[in-house]
């Protein structure tokens, strides 16, 4: 009872507000340079600006520098990140400077997927199959071309796929994601026509071509470096991933690489933007 008591006691005890401090004002003179804002950027006429794709010839766009395809940080979306263009993008060959082409949606039909090496606020550097220039040109300047363009102009994709072709080993081998694969190939480039090295990638199209030399063909983004056309519907000197009906084995090719029904059958399960490298 003693302590209900002093409960009750303790519970209506006047409770007393702190002092009131009146606030300490230091008056300082604020000088602000006033800047206008700058203009926003002026619209880009698409119109006038050559296609960055596999038919034209683009100068002026960078190289790849030594960068590597990136990873999603979106695993869900696939280990590789690529994106997808859905509206004409301009192309650049650095952040903020002048158009240089103009990215379409589409590639001979097929949506246009890329894959990225680079990014910076609002933009993504991704690998691109259009030519620098021809090979009777500059051959330096035919593949590994690479381009900055808005990612308002795309959406987020991305592949758990990569191949790498060796030409050494004449082997080409399959990552799925899953499992790692490594197949013989028929053939490869010959000494004057080799096939193109480094980094290309899967354009997504799959073309059969029953009674020809070339059944099944995979399309890359690379082209023939000694070559300036041997394709007379598109011309333009596509390499390509393909079947054949020729007897020929190992480097004969025009730097396309030949192999069997079996790897096709793998490879044509592999989404556009896969990247495809070629060493030794």
């Amino acid at each position: 009872m003693v302590v209900a008591a002093l409960v009750v006691v303790a519970g209506c005890a006047p409770v007393t507000d702190p002092p009131v401090v009146a606030p300490v004002v230091v008056a300082l003179p604020v000088a602000v340079e006033k800047v206008a804002a700058p203009p926003p950027p002026a619209p880009v006429d698409l119109t006038t600006l050559p296609v960055v794709d596999v038919l034209h010839v683009v100068p002026g766009l960078p190289g790849t520098d030594g960068l590597s395809p990136l990873e999603n940080s979106d695993t869900a979306l696939g280990r590789w990140r690529t994106v997808t263009v859905t509206e004409p993008a301009a192309a650049y060959a650095t952040v903020g400077g002048p158009a240089v082409g103009v990215v379409p949606t589409t590639v001979l039909g097929a949506p246009h997927v890329l894959p990225v090496v680079d990014e910076a606020s609002g933009w993504v550097r991704v690998l691109v199959a259009t030519r620098g220039a021809l090979p009777s040109e500059d051959r330096a300047q035919v593949n590994g071309r690479t381009a900055w363009i808005r990612t308002s102009a795309t959406q987020p994709s991305g592949t758990d796929w990569s191949v790498v072709v060796d030409v050494a080993a004449q082997t080409l081998t399959v990552d799925d994601g899953t499992s790692v694969r490594t197949f013989p190939v028929l053939a490869t480039g010959a000494p004057d026509t080799p096939t193109p090295h480094g980094l290309a990638f899967l354009l997504g199209l799959r073309w059969e071509e029953p009674g020809t030399t070339t059944p099944r063909v995979l399309p890359l983004s690379t082209q023939s470096e000694t070559i300036d056309h041997y394709d007379v519907p598109t011309g333009t000197a596509v390499t390509a991933i393909h079947t054949t009906t020729l007897r020929g084995r190992g480097p004969v090719s025009n730097g396309c690489v030949r192999v069997t029904d079996d790897v096709v059958d793998v490879l044509w399960q592999a989404p556009a933007g896969t990247v495809v490298t070629t060493v030794g």
